[in-house]
């Protein structure tokens, strides 16, 4: 078999939030084609466990640790010295110099990058071949929190939209192909070339799907949205809805429930737990119960980049979900169809209240994107050309 060496910038297990997902259904499929040695970052006590969650796929874990007090120095250091502080924040002389010393040691038909701010450490790398799964462009997400942003945030934001921008154009330079997950995210990178490949989000079809878990005891009527609430966009979005739907929603249908589920929620997101029927969960061993719980799911982003596996979660469990614009971007779904598209507050007061009381409205979208995650959205399906590339970028360094 050939050899992958596969670079991330955290641990990808377990599979329950966003940045580990893609990256461990991606080392589960390509353990049919290559023997893979995994560099990544380890970032508390958690990960020796995680190590060993990755140990199937890998048949050998390079880590090196890094401390989130240091990581912050690091990042303003590397803002100081003119580059993004993403590229700062993940940096680990340790790391470098093991991916260095373990791709001279053995000859890797293949190097892959896990985000831009890996990107040094690829380059670093005794390698022919390299790609860069750079996920989504988040030069494009930078540039998005600085719209929203007050000084010197803006600033600040806008600043590392540039730099990260520098590393998306590096990585196009200089690997062999480039991923993305959207058009959209393509589009970001420019007149490209044909190097940049699009492969996108999946679900686990068989873990996500009514039935699999008991549902959660959430009232008559509810609503839920998973996420990590210390991420900006979720953080924000939730907090409109609070704001801007909830109160009418409540008058409206007083026994309704609206479950915030995720680790990590800010201040401002504990905060919304005072609000009269709101619930702020914190960390859940298992947000499946909440979703098979909720009478609908709710995606209220007005900052999204990519594809939002949220949303592909609650479809896979069956749920009725409630979109708004930016989080369809990249999504291949019929709005109205397998989800509800809405945008401002009064649209989407009627169309929440609309999925509660209308149960045939509600069963028709809860069935139609159940079947459309399974036809369309498994990780085979969305990462087989992203997995074609890779063994045609090991065939040609063979044949070179």
């Amino acid at each position: 078999m050939k050899k992958l060496l596969y670079i991330a910038h955290r641990l990808p297990y377990p599979p329950d939030k966003g940045e580990r997902i893609r990256a461990y259904h991606a080392l589960r499929l390509l353990a049919a084609d290559f023997h893979i040695t995994l560099a990544a970052l380890t970032h508390g006590p958690a990960d020796p466990a995680a190590v060993a969650g990755l140990a199937p796929f890998c048949r050998q874990i390079i880590t090196a640790p890094v401390g989130r007090t240091g990581s912050l120095v690091r990042a303003g250091l590397s803002v100081l010295r003119g580059r993004s502080g993403s590229e700062g924040f993940f940096h680990s002389p340790q790391l470098r110099a093991r991916i260095r010393a373990a791709s001279t040691q053995e000859r890797f038909d293949l190097a892959l990058g896990y985000s831009s701010s890996m990107l040094p450490y690829l380059l670093a790398a005794d390698v022919r071949q390299r790609i860069m799964d750079l996920v989504d462009a988040d030069s494009a997400k930078w540039s998005a929190y600085a719209d929203r942003a007050a000084w010197p945030k803006t600033w600040l934001y806008r600043r590392e939209a540039h730099t990260v921008g520098q590393l998306e154009q590096q990585a196009l330079a200089r690997c062999q192909a480039t991923v993305v997950t959207t058009p959209a995210e393509k589009a970001v990178l420019g007149p490209a070339g044909v190097n940049v490949i699009v492969s996108g989000m999946g679900v686990d079809t068989e873990h996500y799907r009514p039935g699999v878990v008991a549902p959660a005891s959430m009232g008559p009527a509810s609503l839920v949205f998973t996420g990590t609430m210390d991420y900006l966009p979720n953080a924000d979005g939730v907090a409109w809805f609070a704001a801007e739907v909830w109160p009418a929603l409540k008058r409206r249908i007083p026994d309704l429930t609206f479950y915030i589920v995720g680790r990590n929620p800010t201040p401002a997101v504990q905060a919304l737990a005072g609000i009269p029927g709101i619930v702020v969960t914190g960390a859940v061993a298992d947000v499946r119960p909440y979703l098979l719980g909720a009478t609908l799911a709710i995606c209220p982003l007005r900052i999204a980049r990519g594809v939002q596996s949220k949303i592909l979660e609650a479809m896979a469990c069956g749920r009725a979900t409630v979109v708004a614009p930016a989080a369809l971007q990249g999504l291949e779904v019929q709005p109205g169809r397998h989800v509800i598209a809405a945008q401002g507050a009064a649209q989407w007061q009627q169309e929440v209240e609309s999925l509660l009381t209308d149960t045939e409205l509600r069963m028709r979208v809860e069935c139609a994107a159940r079947l459309r995650i399974c036809e369309h959205f498994t990780w085979t399906a969305q990462l087989a050309t992203f997995l074609a590339c890779c063994r045609e970028l090991s065939a040609a360094r063979c044949a070179a």
